[in-house]
């Protein structure tokens, strides 16, 4: 046995000590696997995981209705730019419906397919696909029976002037 081994493993004994002694002094813990992958993440990925990406509205721990990776839309609501975005979405939506379900919709003049848009939007398809005499109508391409078969409506009872400008646009678009 080297002279020199004893004061080695007595100082690398100290050098733990001291550090253990340091840390616990420091209470610094060390780092978990977890937070090194969570350094890694952009913020975005972090507020995700932190908070949950809903895409319905919840009520939050406070109480608060809450969407997404947890807005508040109680005391936030949402931008204008946000409101559009949300609205140009729908509107694409809606246009794929209309493909789908009534092919034809696309020979129609601008004016008429903004109108179908709309009913769509404001229905939704499956109530507005019920509007059996008024898209047979429109197919036929008699624009005025398809404006009074939208006059006629429950639907045209409920949103009132909506309807009425939707008829003339129907009619003379």
């Amino acid at each position: 046995m080297n002279s020199h081994e004893p004061i080695l493993k007595l100082t690398i004994l100290l050098v733990i000590i001291l550090n253990v002694s340091a840390c616990a002094h420091k209470k610094v813990r060390p780092k978990s696997p977890q937070v090194s992958i969570l350094e890694s993440y952009d913020i975005d990925q972090l507020l995700i995981y932190h908070e949950g990406l809903k895409l319905k509205p919840y009520m939050d721990g406070r109480n608060k209705l809450t969407i997404g990776a947890g807005r508040n839309l109680e005391d936030l609501g949402i931008s204008k730019e946000e409101a559009l975005l949300l609205l140009h979405n729908d509107i694409d939506r809606v246009r794929r419906e209309l493909d789908k379900s009534l092919p034809w919709w696309r020979k129609l003049s601008d004016v008429r397919q903004k109108v179908l848009i709309s009913m769509a939007f404001n229905l939704g398809m499956g109530r507005l696909l019920q509007f059996n005499r008024m898209l047979s109508a429109l197919q036929d391409g008699d624009y005025t029976a398809a404006a009074e078969e939208m006059l006629s409506s429950v639907w045209a009872r409920q949103v009132g002037t909506r309807a009425i400008e939707l008829a003339d646009m129907m009619e003379n678009g």
